[in-house]
């Protein structure tokens, strides 16, 4: 008898042990299948190429990839280990469609650590991309929590089969490389596009995934002595008249004030009142092709002031070990101009306060500096300028002036502390009622102190332009932006107030950031050399239209004028 009740309580624990194992093949085969698809979901938001074809390719390499990996993840016996390889890549894919979303490119190993800072202070203030797409880390998630909370159970109930999880992750690797030859012998292998600096990321991405074009450019252009000497300088321009009268330039550069601003109207009115009076009273470029790369808002002063394009995947301000030698700024100081900046920011913000000094800036007010204080996020625009003009106004002549506004970074909140239009306070997206918001701010703050330095400065250039679009394209804004060739193009308005008040419009080609530093440099009458792909904006009647570089091309700028108005 005590036989056969060992015999049944043998078969009961068997029976529970079998129950258990499938109980727990099953799960984990229902949390691999739902993690593949969210890996598929993530890599098939940010490639050009939505097709089905594409989407089936990218699940059956994700459904792969799982059994190749997870097995040997699971193979460790720590629950906490899981959850922090869960937690690692939740935040990898958040990151990643965030950044794709906001600058249309891809994120790459070396930014994760140098814009660290920069990225922690924009989700602490709110100001990272809000998207449905974010959501895709939660396909898995109930599976997760479900392992995460029954894990050692599962884990003792499958670790006995060893031999099986071996076969898997064999045949999975396998089953990977052959479909890699074949890509191979079909001119779609990863061997195939890594040549192609730009068209080839999209595609390795649409192939391999994001970690694989990472690494591919991290060994490419990985170290700071590649990224300098990938910079690809313009032709010669020099000048070698004199003039005896220096003018004064001032350049407000202003946060995500997208092309469309200033002849946007609302219930009949202009958002931007006073930007929309320069587009008839000053020289006026409807759309300047903004660089809107690895250094976001900060390679806009990259690439105006060194008339350059900067690095996709890099910030160039943060490049430790380069002088600019092909900053305006130098040029400027040789010959006696005063050099300024100032930021509603921290001045650590991208290394400015690094950065500036080296690029031939003799002074920089961040908000520290200024005794200022973040409301929202940065210090409001019109605190900036009341500073900046009472600065000017005690400089040496002549002299540069350069301000970056802060209050309308997105999500557009900043305002919202110390200003409200109530015209927009029925428009129910929310984030374009802020946007207006801001920009009508923003313009009133403009217009106060243009009017101030026109009345107190004489023989000075003012320059204003948008830093890069909002990403707001809704039926209520659409933003000047469009892409070709995989490439992201954003435009921004241009306009230059002189001090003899001529007046242009351009209607047939665009500018580009490029342009500003030949403007100014010409403008000065001083002697100059330098490389640029721009050309003087001020000379209106001039017939040559260099082409825009950007990202391995050459864009014609009547071209992209025609496809931008398009839009």
């Amino acid at each position: 008898m005590t036989k056969n009740c060992t015999l049944k309580l043998t078969g009961a624990l068997k029976k529970v042990e079998n129950r258990a194992g499938i109980e727990a093949v099953t799960v984990i085969a229902f949390f691999l299948i739902l993690n593949a698809l969210k890996i598929t979901l993530f890599n098939y938001y940010i490639i050009p190429s939505q097709t089905e074809e594409i989407f089936k390719y990218k699940f059956r390499m994700s459904i792969l990839l799982a059994l190749a990996i997870y097995p040997l993840i699971l193979r460790i016996k720590s629950r906490i280990f899981f959850i922090a390889v869960y937690i690692l890549q939740t935040v990898y894919i958040l990151a990643n469609i965030s950044y794709y979303l906001y600058y249309h490119n891809y994120l790459h190993i070396l930014q994760w650590f140098t814009l660290f800072d920069e990225g922690f202070t924009a989700v602490k203030s709110f100001a990272a991309p809000i998207s449905f797409k974010l959501l895709v880390v939660l396909v898995d998630f109930p599976a997760f929590i479900y392992i995460a909370i029954n894990f050692y159970r599962i884990y003792n109930a499958r670790k006995k089969r060893g031999l099986y999880r071996l076969l898997i992750v064999i045949t999975s690797i396998s089953m990977i490389a052959s479909i890699e030859l074949n890509n191979y012998n079909a001119g779609s292998s990863i061997i195939q596009f890594v040549n192609d600096r730009y068209k080839g990321e999209s595609l390795i991405t649409e192939r391999y995934g994001t970690a694989v074009n990472e690494v591919t450019s991290l060994l490419l252009k990985g170290n700071e002595k590649q990224m300098i000497s990938s910079f690809e300088y313009g032709k010669a321009l020099i000048n070698e008249k004199a003039a005896e009268d220096k003018p004064n330039f001032i350049i407000i550069q202003v946060e995500s004030m997208d092309a469309n601003v200033a002849n946007q109207k609302y219930d009949g009115d202009y958002i931007a009142p006073y930007l929309h009076s320069l587009t008839e009273q000053a020289v006026y470029y409807p759309y300047a092709m903004s660089y809107h790369k690895g250094g976001s808002t900060s390679d806009a002063e990259f690439s105006t002031i060194n008339s350059l394009e900067p690095l996709d995947g890099f910030p160039a301000l943060k490049l430790s070990n380069y002088s600019y030698p092909n900053s305006m700024l130098y040029r400027l100081v040789s010959s006696s101009y005063k050099t300024v900046a100032f930021h509603g920011n921290l001045g650590s913000f991208f290394n400015r306060d690094t950065a500036f000094p080296k690029m031939g800036f003799e002074e920089f007010y961040d908000m520290l500096k200024m005794g200022m204080k973040d409301v929202g996020w940065g210090a409001p625009d019109q605190d900036v300028f009341n500073f900046a003009a009472k600065t000017i106004k005690t400089l040496e002549q002549p002299y540069l002036s350069y301000i970056i506004t802060m209050t309308s970074h997105g999500p557009f909140t900043n305002a919202r502390n110390y200003y409200n239009n109530s015209r927009y306070d029925d428009i129910k997206d929310e984030t374009v009622r802020n946007y207006f918001n801001s920009i009508s701010y923003v313009d009133q703050s403009i217009k106060n102190f243009v009017t101030d330095i026109k009345a107190s400065c004489k023989n000075t250039y003012i320059f204003i332009y948008g830093d890069h679009t909002p990403d707001i394209d809704t039926s209520d804004y659409k933003q000047a932006s469009f892409t070709v060739d995989n490439r992201y193009f954003e435009f921004v308005p241009l306009f230059i107030i002189t001090p003899d008040n001529k007046h242009y419009k351009e209607d047939k080609k665009v500018a580009s950031f490029l342009d500003i530093s030949p403007t100014i440099l010409y403008s000065a009458g001083i002697p100059f050399e330098i490389k640029s792909d721009g050309q003087d904006l001020l000379d209106t009647a001039g017939k040559t239209s260099n082409p825009i570089p950007f990202k391995g091309g050459k864009y014609d700028r009547t071209y992209l004028f025609d496809e931008i108005k398009k839009k």
